[in-house]
């Protein structure tokens, strides 16, 4: 049991009549715990039979079982009223630098080649390094698995392998370029570690299922994280994929949205509605944890609580803007490419 579960005992002891929601929010606000690395715990508790509370439409206080008090009692000596923030944990001063280099890296490939998915990569920046900081995927010596479905943003993924040393810091000028192992969408053919290849909007759960599958019949450890992007969701395979994800039980496998609410031709809503997502994907068998995606060490947090707890499939809704943070792009725009200005400004940004 980490501290933030300990925490979330004591002071569940003292509440009075406040749902979990209520409870969750100002638990949040007073620690500044992330609010979905509390909802993760809180539901690990319930789980564990801890802790009870209502469901959407039938809202109860947050309560001790009988079985948590007396767990509360046994831990007692050891609490004191230090609340932890556990992404703490696993993030050092240089990560921040680290990211802000990818995010330059990723903008240096589209300003250079003249061409790319810039706003789809720079929306999924956060979420991709934070899975091969907590999970090095793909990486010699690791056990985890990485498909990037929505294969456009093949930018960042370049981006971050090139930090990792798996491909020449020389070679991101040249992307897209004749001769250049660093493709439009990733190809397996020239890259080893991009896993598979992909670009075809809505095979990669499917591709996640079956690996995720794979190492459950051949006992083998690791998990098989997707991400996807939301306007992909429109695809059916994508939910064929759930549906079989939940019916094999795979408690390997973890899919991340990076839902920046924006496709190809508009507003993910309008063109074909997503929402209540959270729920459909419930409905489908999955866990579900919803994270703020523009904050880095919020993806950190919930991956690691996730890679420790994880029961059945699991999928994050990370929220991004498409812009990455950089306020001189159009947060809803699909394509664009940076002036010699623009990097400029990023270059300094970030130094």
């Amino acid at each position: 049991m980490n501290k933030n579960q300990v925490l979330i005992l004591r002071l569940v002891s003292k509440n009075g009549d406040l749902t979990a929601s209520s409870f969750l929010k100002i638990l949040s606000k007073k620690t500044g715990i992330p609010l979905s690395t509390l909802k993760l715990n809180l539901k690990i508790l319930r789980e564990a039979g801890l802790v009870s509370y209502g469901k959407i439409g039938n809202p109860q206080p947050v309560k001790l079982t009988r079985i948590g008090e007396i767990i509360l009692q046994i831990l007692s000596p050891e609490i004191n009223d230090e609340p932890v923030d556990c992404s703490m944990h696993f993030l050092n001063e240089s990560d921040k630098k680290i990211v802000q280099n990818i995010r330059t890296k990723t903008f240096l490939q589209a300003y250079s080649s003249k061409t790319g998915h810039l706003p789809s990569s720079l929306s999924s920046t956060n979420i991709i390094s934070a899975i091969f900081k907590i999970f090095r995927p793909n990486l010699i010596g690791s056990e985890n698995s990485f498909v990037l479905s929505k294969g456009h943003a093949s930018l960042t993924l370049y981006a971050v392998l090139a930090t990792e040393g798996v491909i020449g810091e020389n070679e991101l000028p040249y992307f897209c370029e004749l001769g250049s192992r660093l493709q439009g969408h990733p190809d397996k053919r020239f890259i080893q570690e991009t896993l598979v290849s992909t670009g075809s909007l809505g095979q990669g759960l499917s591709i996640g299922v079956g690996i995720a599958l794979g190492k459950k019949l051949k006992n083998r450890k690791g998990k098989v994280i997707v991400l996807l992007g939301d306007g992909e969701l429109d695809e059916g395979q994508i939910w064929e994929a759930a549906m079989s994800a939940s019916t094999h039980r795979l408690d390997n496998l973890i899919a991340i949205i990076d839902r920046n609410l924006y496709q190809m031709n508009g507003s993910t809503e309008q063109i074909k509605c997503l929402e209540p997502l959270k729920e459909k994907w419930i409905s489908f068998g999955w866990d579900v944890v919803e994270v703020d995606g523009k904050k880095f060490e919020e993806v950190v947090a919930v991956l690691q609580e996730v890679k420790v707890y994880q029961k059945k499939p699991t999928v994050i809704i990370a929220f991004t803007e498409r812009n990455g943070g950089i306020e001189h792009i159009d947060k809803k725009i699909f394509y664009y490419i940076p002036s010699q200005e623009d990097y400029n400004k990023m270059v300094i940004t970030n130094e």
